[in-house]
């Protein structure tokens, strides 16, 4: 289609003008937002810390200047006046200073690194968000109040959820549940009615967008008009509530929270290998309505469950998929210190896990207590310590029967062919000869993996013994020699990963005593995932020895003190991206003897004094008897049918970590080390500490909680009623809202509980509540006794997220793909989205028609027609989307090309035959729409503005694509009444 002509859009914003137009869109968060705070405790405030306050704190105040005070840096300031001007990063003195644009630089030994520069000055640009103080006198900061565990413990959210009596009302016969006993008796004692009910044709346009995120079908809206049922809309919930649409509708709501991306942004924005997988296991969990505690045990620990949750088609490991979550964030491919990389991983795992299932801002506390709450620095750790010991794996997920069957088949041949042929000759090798600075970290003689973490089949779960056999291709018996973790020993076709313990690097060089083709020995440092940099390959070393033993050596000098562990792989396939450590296993063959760290440069000597080979001796093939080598075949057929393990990307349980404490959030001042646990506030009397990652799970999931329940109900309610009965979803805390009907939200959080944790119960009782029901149509005098709604005295107008606009254009242009699950569609990329890691190719611009959930999210590259309309960049919690409105919006909506195609491809599906009157096509078309029919007024202008089109020389199908184009630009298309 061609650009627009200015006759042409001044007419359709006439006719866009002329349509129904709710408004009611809100303004961008103030400075002092919740976020907002955040970002000052987590960027912010770490900086000064770190690089601000030896000279500018307590102690010290060079230039009369102390940063460590909301007054004394925004009202008393140094010498040279307060140092920060909310809004004006240009004018400030602070960021003047740090930029060494003057003769003031700071810090005076060397400029502040780039990304700690661009953070001050946003922070400084978006109004220097700071938390108030408790008191200030001008001279000194007064600072919050003692951290006092007990008085803080008294808050709202953390006291025991109390099944509240439901309440006796006036009107008895408003109530269908007892979610409006609650809502009424709080407007009656306020002296307001509730609003009447709204028409049926928009409780089904609301209901149907809720809970599937797409437009009902005229002829759904014609069977509901026509069901003179009693419960005629619980029946429709029903219906809506088991279609699978609804957990990809709901999915998206908690990718949110999860800060789901599939590319770790950064400079290069490498792709996060198989995140698909993680938004795949939300939708199904999601439609099998899997009770919210288990939901919260397999995101904490589902690696570690005995019976994991099975797939019921595929049979894999559903629950491990959870853990996913873990490894979600954003992530800088080559960090100049991996020690802060690591602390910044972790710091956005508890801030993800504080907000998203605890409604807390626990990362507040990385630096010092929290300056509201009841979380301690030591809180901080100990959870720091779970989420240190929890490491990054590629997981094999497939059911025991695909794989695990198959091997044990071959370990019954394989010992039914060592009976048959003996031992063969004892290996001559003794235990290894140490030099004076070798200390031996691994030898596999030892015939144990127990200070080992296997993941696959390949490297089984032991090293090799004497008298193990292996068939080789050729068509001989190859007699092992033991003492080798060998990942070919059952058969090379199998894949698995061998990883260490952790442990502390204290030498500066590691000799592996190593065979085979094609494998890969990884050295982890500090939990670090990305290999591919200048920096870290040094990591890595590949293994090309063949059957012959060597010495490969590593060089960890420079990582002195450094925590890491050991990755021992069969190689990596052929699509590993570099994007991680962990690897991807692949084809190759490893097999590893000894392991030494030591001082010295060089290897203790030649490889074959100390092992002769992974291979002993061969059985000529020959040889074998008729009958063994039918067993042989045997063996040989299963081995080269084993399929290609199902990999997914998850948290593997390592060495234990229990973290110290970092003054002031500095890794170069320490302080105690904490045990790990739970929040000291939240953990039960009586209990042992949870010091595994299993028990920290089930004590978050529990029923003994007060906070788990409390805040997945108040999402549900905020996602159905436009608010949450605490309007700051992800902040339970102080500083967050108090709720607005605090017995409500205790009733239903125990209705929950009662429920089996049932979130689709949960939705259907809010959803078959009067309450829900009721018309958004504002009422003078109502609203100014309730200007904000807070009472829910009416239903509350809202707007449609970036993705269910996008997707109702899709339903009505016919082109909507209803395909579900797998890799995601790869963006479509404009002339204008450039830079480093751009794809290298652009994907379809309509996404393959799939729905917008099933799109690349690539964090440096985010489809713009999205961002316009407020998707959240995918960098923490957001539990509440902004809903601006701004010129961008409708400009994309004018403009974007993907706009443009889709209403001409609506115009020639609704039009149909040439002969069809124009006014039943705009009746369908407002029906479509809308979901309401257009009045006479719309239905005469919208035929005159067609005839129009049509007169200035559009043809007849363009002319009704520029009808269909208004419909979609008038406002009424993006709000649900």
């Amino acid at each position: 289609m061609g650009p627009f002509h200015p006759a042409r859009i001044a007419s359709m914003l006439a006719i866009a003008a002329a349509l129904a137009s709710p408004s009611g869109a809100q303004e961008a968060p103030p400075a002092d937002d919740p976020r907002a705070i955040t970002f000052f405790e987590t960027r912010i405030r770490p900086i000064l810390v770190e690089r601000c306050l030896s000279c500018h704190g307590p102690e010290e105040q060079e230039a009369g200047l102390r940063l460590d005070s909301r007054p004394l840096v925004f009202e008393v300031g140094g010498d040279s006046g307060p140092p920060v001007l909310p809004g004006d990063p240009d004018g400030s003195l602070l960021i003047e200073a740090i930029r060494y644009d003057s003769y003031v630089q700071m810090p005076p030994s060397s400029k502040l690194p780039d990304d700690e520069i661009a953070r001050l000055t946003e922070w400084v640009a978006m109004g220097a968000p700071w938390p108030p103080e408790a008191s200030a006198d001008g001279e000194a900061p007064s600072g919050p109040k003692p951290f006092d565990l007990e008085a803080r413990a008294r808050h709202w959210s953390l006291q025991p959820v109390v099944d509240p009596v439901v309440p006796v009302v006036e009107r008895a016969d408003w109530p269908r549940n007892p979610v409006d006993r609650f809502l009424l008796a709080r407007l009656e004692s306020e002296g307001l009615d509730p609003s009447p009910e709204a028409d049926r044709r928009t409780l089904i346009r609301r209901a149907t967008f809720d809970l599937t995120g797409l437009p009902p079908t005229r002829e759904e809206i014609a069977a509901f008009l026509a069901d003179d049922r009693a419960d005629a809309f619980d029946r429709l919930v029903a219906r809506l509530l088991a279609s699978p649409r609804y957990g990809e509708r709901w999915a998206r709501h908690w990718l949110d929270l999860v800060r789901f991306a599939e590319t770790s942004g950064h400079e290069f924005d490498y792709d996060i290998l198989t995140a698909h997988r993680y938004r795949d296991y939300i939708i199904r969990a999601l439609n099998d309505d899997l009770p919210y505690d288990r939901f919260v045990v397999e995101h904490l620990a589902g690696d570690l469950l005995d019976r994991p949750r099975r797939h019921p088609t595929t049979g894999t490991d559903e629950a491990i998929l959870g853990t996913m979550s873990f490894f979600l964030a954003e992530g800088t491919h080559s960090p100049v210190d991996v020690r802060e990389e690591m602390r910044t991983r972790v710091d956005n795992q508890i801030d993800v896990l504080g907000k998203a299932f605890l409604g807390l801002t626990v990362a507040c506390a990385r630096c010092h207590d929290h300056k509201f709450d009841a979380i301690g620095t030591r809180d901080y750790y100990a959870l720091a310590g779970h989420f240190q010991t929890a490491r990054h794996q590629y997981a094999f997920i497939d059911p025991p029967h695909r794989i695990d069957d198959r091997v044990l088949e071959l370990q019954s041949i394989r010992s039914a062919l060592a009976a048959e042929f003996g031992p063969g000759r004892a290996p001559a090798a003794g235990p290894p000869r140490l030099r004076e600075g070798d200390e031996l970290f691994a030898d596999f003689a030892a015939d144990s993996f127990d200070a080992w973490y296997p993941a696959g089949q390949a490297f089984g779960d032991r090293p090799t013994r004497h008298g193990d056999l292996a068939p080789d291709p050729d068509g001989d018996l190859a007699r092992l020699e033991p003492g080798w973790a060998h990942s070919g020993a059952i058969a090379p076709r199998l894949q698995g990963v061998l990883r260490s313990e952790t442990f502390a690097i204290d030498r500066p060089f590691l000799h592996v005593l190593a065979a085979g083709s094609g494998g890969r020995i990884n050295l982890v440092v500090d939990g670090f995932e990305k290999i591919r940099s200048p920096i870290y390959g040094g990591l890595t070393l590949g293994v090309d020895l063949g059957d012959a033993p060597g010495w490969v050596s590593m060089d960890v000098s420079m990582w002195d003190g450094h925590l890491a562990h050991l990755e021992l792989a069969d190689g990596a396939s052929s699509n590993y991206t570099g994007a991680t450590s962990s690897f991807w296993p692949g084809d190759g063959t490893l097999a590893v003897a000894l392991i030494l760290a030591s001082d010295h440069r060089e290897p203790p000597g030649p490889a074959s004094e100390y092992r002769s080979g992974p291979v002993l001796d061969r059985i000529d093939g020959r040889t074998i008897p008729e009958a063994t080598a039918s067993l042989l075949d045997r063996y040989r057929q299963v081995a080269e049918e084993l399929p290609e393990p199902t990999l997914a990307l998850a948290a593997a349980e390592g060495t234990g970590i229990d973290v110290p404490v970092h003054v002031r959030g500095s890794s170069k001042n320490l302080g105690e080390v904490v045990p790990r646990r739970f929040l000291e506030v939240l953990d039960p009397e009586g209990k042992p500490p949870a010091d595994d990652r299993l028990t920290l799970a089930r004590r978050v999931a529990s029923a003994e909680n007060p906070l788990t329940a409390r805040v997945l109900v108040n999402r549900l309610w905020a996602h159905h009623f436009s608010r949450g009965i605490v309007a700051s979803p992800d902040d339970f805390g102080a500083m967050g809202v108090p709720p607005t009907h605090p017995e409500l939200l205790d009733w239903l959080a125990s209705e929950f509980v009662r429920s089996g944790w049932s979130t689709k119960h949960m939705h259907r009782l809010m959803m078959t509540s009067t309450a829900y029901r009721m018309s958004s149509k504002t009422r003078p005098e109502a609203d100014r006794a309730d200007p904000t709604n807070a009472l829910l005295h009416r239903m509350n107008l809202r707007r449609l997220e970036a993705e269910a606009i996008r997707d109702a254009l899709l339903a009505l242009s016919g082109r909507l793909d209803p395909t579900m699950f797998g890799p995601s569609v790869p963006p479509h990329l404009s002339p204008f989205m450039e830079g480093r890691g751009r794809p290298k190719e652009s994907g379809p611009i309509d996404g393959d028609g799939r729905r917008s959930l099933y799109l690349d999210v690539r964090r440096n590259f985010l489809p713009p027609l999205l961002l316009a309309f407020d998707f959240p960049t995918p960098s923490s919690t957001r539990g509440r989307r902004d809903t601006s409105n701004v010129p961008s919006q409708a400009l994309a909506l004018m403009n974007d090309p993907f706009i443009v195609e889709q209403s001409r491809r609506w115009a020639g599906r609704a039009t149909g035959s040439p002969d069809r009157p124009p006014a039943e096509v705009v009746d369908a078309l407002y029906e479509s729409a809308y979901g309401r029919a257009p009045t006479e007024a719309e239905r005469d202008r919208a035929v005159a503005f067609v005839r129009e089109q049509s007169d200035a020389g559009r043809a007849g199908r363009d002319a009704w694509a520029d009808l269909c184009h208004a419909l979609v630009i008038a406002k009424e298309f993006r709000y649900v009444e």
